[in-house]
């Protein structure tokens, strides 16, 4: 684990890119903050990946991708299993 890896400013940035966007399309199931934690556990996780990322500077864009599809991946489960689950006062509404 390389920690220091993640605080990087092009990493933090990525970080902050890749969660942002996540979180606009499943807001309702996970938080901004819960998001960046589990982005820098990744990069800390993958320091050779990272680094590679950051030596490419013609694609600096494929940093954020990987983390946002890394991110994307790991709350897929959560998204699914909210979606299936039907809100008590849902379930009283269609009973009135």
């Amino acid at each position: 684990m390389d920690w220091d890896l993640a605080q990087l400013e092009p990493v933090r940035g990525a970080i902050d890119i890749a969660a942002t966007s996540v979180v606009r399309d499943f807001g309702h199931v996970v938080e901004l903050d819960d998001l960046k934690q589990e982005a820098a556990i990744l990069v800390a996780s993958n320091p050779a990946k990272v680094r590679d990322y950051l030596a490419d500077e013609e694609h600096p864009s494929h940093l954020i991708r990987w983390i946002w599809s890394r991110l994307r991946d790991q709350i897929r489960p959560l998204v699914r299993r909210a979606n299936q689950t039907v809100s008590l006062t849902r379930v009283e509404a269609t009973h009135q």
